[in-house]
């Protein structure tokens, strides 16, 4: 079924459209994809989710740079969980790792890997900007989640303000357009 997704989302871009909050959130998670057994649940996804998973959920905080610029600041959540009882903390801790170290590397970016996967929402910037610690539920499940800040707009293809670099090193480019 993933398979058929992908083929179907590159062929005709089936996804065009779509909201930046969903677009970042398929993006993300075929990131996830290449990690065996693991099922990825984004947030229009409903029903049952079976061990182990992770479900991803991304919300806009806020317009960057004034209304109706079109420069998104958002927050994407993603959430491991496994059931306590057939794995260990340390056997569950390895497994986020592999989750972890999917979106962390020097080259590429994390803002590079989910634009190679996005047709029409630009990806300025997106980093991990924080980690939840391992805890145990009351449904006898392990949990550890992570925050993705990104920085997008809804089409890649506008131009004008949307064309500004947001990454750490160009910071300055706010300067003039504050």
């Amino acid at each position: 079924m993933e398979q058929g997704y992908n083929a179907r989302h590159h062929s005709n871009c089936k996804e065009m459209n779509q909201t930046p909050q969903f677009n970042v959130e398929d993006a993300i998670r075929d990131l996830l994809t290449g990690i065996a057994g693991l099922n990825v649940y984004t947030t229009n996804r409903t029903g049952l989710r079976f061990f182990p998973f992770a479900t991803i959920s991304a919300s806009v905080n806020e317009q960057m740079l004034g209304n109706y610029t079109g420069v998104y600041d958002m927050s994407v959540a993603v959430n491991y969980s496994d059931t306590a009882a057939k794995i260990s903390q340390e056997d569950f801790d390895a497994e986020y790792c592999s989750i972890f170290e999917a979106f962390y590397s020097e080259t590429p970016t994390l803002a590079s890997k989910i634009q190679n996967t996005i047709f029409d929402t630009k990806i300025h910037m997106a980093r991990i900007s924080s980690q939840s610690p391992s805890i145990r539920a009351n449904k006898r499940a392990w949990q550890r989640g992570l925050t993705i800040s990104v920085i997008c707009t809804p089409s890649e293809l506008d131009d004008g303000i949307r064309f500004l670099d947001f990454s750490e090193q160009r910071n300055s480019m706010y300067v003039g357009v504050i």
